[in-house]
């Protein structure tokens, strides 16, 4: 799993129903890219990557359950990465 300690509290701070999850999920859709999100994160006070992104979605996708499932925001920026 992605241990950075912004990766860890984008996935506490984006997942359920919180205030950056609705803003994150109502951003995704208009990403065309990684560097879109990390800088949409980057504005919003996280230090990641498109890397970071990119293992946290791959550590997502090895799991049990799909992709981003009950995960708000943080979800969909899962299932975002994962496709892009």
């Amino acid at each position: 799993m992605n241990s950075t300690p912004d990766m860890q509290r984008l996935r506490a701070d984006a997942s359920g129903n919180t205030g950056l999850g609705h803003a994150l999920a109502a951003a995704v859709p208009n990403f065309a890219s990684p560097e879109d999100a990390v800088n949409f994160l980057t504005d919003r006070g996280f230090d990641v990557t498109a890397r970071d992104l990119l293992e946290a979605a791959a550590d997502e996708a090895r799991e049990e359950t799909p992709v981003g499932e009950g995960e708000g925001g943080y979800g969909a920026l899962m299932r975002f990465i994962l496709d892009h």
